[in-house]
């Protein structure tokens, strides 16, 4: 499972992390379950997929256990 970076981002405003503008793009960062998080989405990335890798080393960050318990989430925001 993939998921855009456009997506990535409605996640994080929606677990209430703070977007802070960079040079480069958009830091998120926060706390979600007593664990601080930092996240960083490029300027130019945003209709394109999150690679895997790293895709899922922010579901762990985010939170989620799996793929589609990050898939339900988005789709109820």
């Amino acid at each position: 499972m993939t998921t855009s970076f456009r997506d990535l981002e409605r996640v994080c405003k929606a677990l209430g992390l703070k977007g802070i503008p960079k040079t480069n793009g958009m830091l998120w960062k926060g706390f979600v379950k007593g664990k601080f998080v930092r996240i960083m989405i490029h300027k130019h990335s945003g209709g394109k997929d999150v690679p895997t890798g790293t895709f899922n080393c922010y579901l762990k960050e985010l939170g989620f256990s799996t793929a589609q318990e990050y898939n339900e989430f988005l789709n109820s925001i």
